[in-house]
């Protein structure tokens, strides 16, 4: 969708649920006569521009990542990457992004028969993508989530 696009050109969170085939099933349904429409918007460089309204627009039946099916979250993946790229994000975030899905979609999580260990790698991507963001917009600054950390996801699976 516009909208998941534009956030991705300013380099802020974005759902996964955008990438999924329902996603962009209604990303295309959306497509309106509204969509030529111009709203005056703040860039990421302080600037502003006048910008499709479309581009401003959340999907209504959106899902959270810690709420997608696995199936969905998987089909998600390599078309966000493209996406980012085209985005213009720098390679090493590009590479450390797949790194941690990769990571994530080979975790002996995955094949196991607990329906909620699945689940469990859904929450903490979830998470964990959220707090990059943040960290990546404060003094703090990007940091590596490409290798999972066992024992946050432990815990999380307690709480699952």
């Amino acid at each position: 969708s516009s909208y998941a696009l534009h956030k991705l050109d300013k380099g802020e969170f974005v759902e996964l649920w955008y990438f999924t085939n329902d996603g962009l099933d209604e990303a295309s349904v959306k497509k309106t006569i509204d969509d030529d429409a111009m709203v005056l918007s703040t860039l990421a460089d302080g600037s502003t521009a006048w910008i499709s309204s479309a581009s401003t627009r959340r999907a209504r039946s959106i899902i959270n990542d810690e709420n997608l099916l696995f199936e969905e979250f998987c089909q998600a993946c390599p078309r966000f990457l493209t996406a980012i790229e085209e985005a213009g994000w720098p390679q090493d975030r590009i590479r450390m992004t797949a790194l941690f899905w990769r990571n994530l979609q080979v975790h002996s999580y995955r094949s196991l028969r607990d329906p909620l260990a699945q689940k469990t790698l859904l929450v903490y991507q979830a998470e964990q993508r959220k707090r990059w963001h943040v960290a990546a917009k404060s003094s703090i600054g990007p940091y590596d989530i490409s290798v999972v950390n066992e024992k946050v996801l432990e815990d999380m699976r307690s709480r699952v």
